[in-house]
C-alpha cells in the first residue's frame, strides 16, 4: 500500500515539474529579466501557437519594411523605426507581448531596451530577418504601395503589305500557240499530171524553135 502511494506521489511530482517547464518556455520574461532575446525557432513557435498575444514590431526603416517583412497569420504587424520608437510608444498595445526585429538584431536589441523602460514585455529576435528568412518564409509588405504600375507591352503594328506590281514587271500572258498557217483549201495542191503537161510543153517549144530556125 505504501509503495502504491509513493508511486502516485512520484508521478504527480513529475507531472507538475513538466508542466512548469512548458509554462516557463511559453511565458515571456518579466521586464526585469536578464534577457529578452529569442531564437528564430522559438519565436516562430510562440507566434504560431498564440498569434493573438503578440505584436511583431519591425524597427527598420519604412523602405526596408516595404521591401520585405515577417508576416504570421493572426499576428499584429507594426513598423516603427527605432529612432521614432520613443515618441511613438503610445501606438503600441501594452497588453500584448512584443517581438522586435530588424535586419540582424542590433537595432531591435536597442528597441527592446526602450520597450522595457516603458513596462512592455518585449523580445529581441536574434539574427533579425536575415536569420528568419533562412528558416521561414517572408513576404512583401502591403503597408505602402510600392508596386510599379503594370505596363502593357507595346505591340508594334505589323503592316500587311500587298506587293505592288511594278510597271516594269512583265505581265503573265497566257501562252498563245504559234499560229499554224493552214494553206487555203486547194492552194499549193498539185494537180494530177501537171508535171507531165509541163514537160510536154517544154519539148514542144524546143521542137517549134528548131523548125523556125531552119
Amino acid at each position: 500500500m505504501n509503495k502504491i502511494i509513493a508511486w502516485i506521489f512520484v508521478m504527480l511530482l513529475l507531472l507538475v515539474s513538466s508542466s512548469a517547464v512548458v509554462y516557463a518556455e511559453l511565458t515571456p520574461p518579466l521586464p526585469d529579466a536578464p534577457t529578452y532575446d529569442v531564437s528564430v525557432d522559438k519565436a516562430h513557435k510562440m507566434l504560431v501557437e498564440k498569434p493573438e498575444h503578440f505584436i511583431l514590431l519591425d524597427v527598420r526603416t519604412e523602405g526596408e519594411y516595404n521591401a520585405e517583412k515577417i508576416d504570421i497569420e493572426g499576428v499584429e504587424l507594426m513598423n516603427i523605426p527605432v529612432s521614432d520608437l520613443e515618441s511613438r510608444i503610445d501606438e503600441l498595445d501594452n497588453s500584448k507581448v512584443i517581438i522586435a526585429y530588424c535586419k540582424s538584431g542590433i537595432r531591435s536589441n536597442t528597441a527592446k531596451g526602450t520597450l522595457a523602460q516603458h513596462d512592455f514585455i518585449a523580445y529581441n529576435l536574434l539574427g533579425g530577418i536575415n536569420a528568419w528568412e533562412a528558416e521561414y518564409d517572408t513576404s512583401t509588405s502591403t503597408g505602402v504601395e510600392t508596386t510599379l504600375p503594370t505596363i502593357s507591352p507595346v505591340h508594334t503594328p505589323v503592316a500587311t503589305v500587298t506587293p505592288a506590281i511594278s510597271s516594269k514587271q512583265t505581265p503573265t500572258v497566257s501562252p498563245i500557240a504559234s499560229p499554224i498557217t493552214t494553206p487555203a483549201q486547194g492552194a499549193g495542191k498539185e494537180v494530177p499530171g501537171f508535171e507531165v503537161i509541163t514537160v510536154l510543153a517544154a519539148i514542144s517549144l524546143i521542137v517549134w524553135r528548131r523548125r523556125v530556125l531552119r
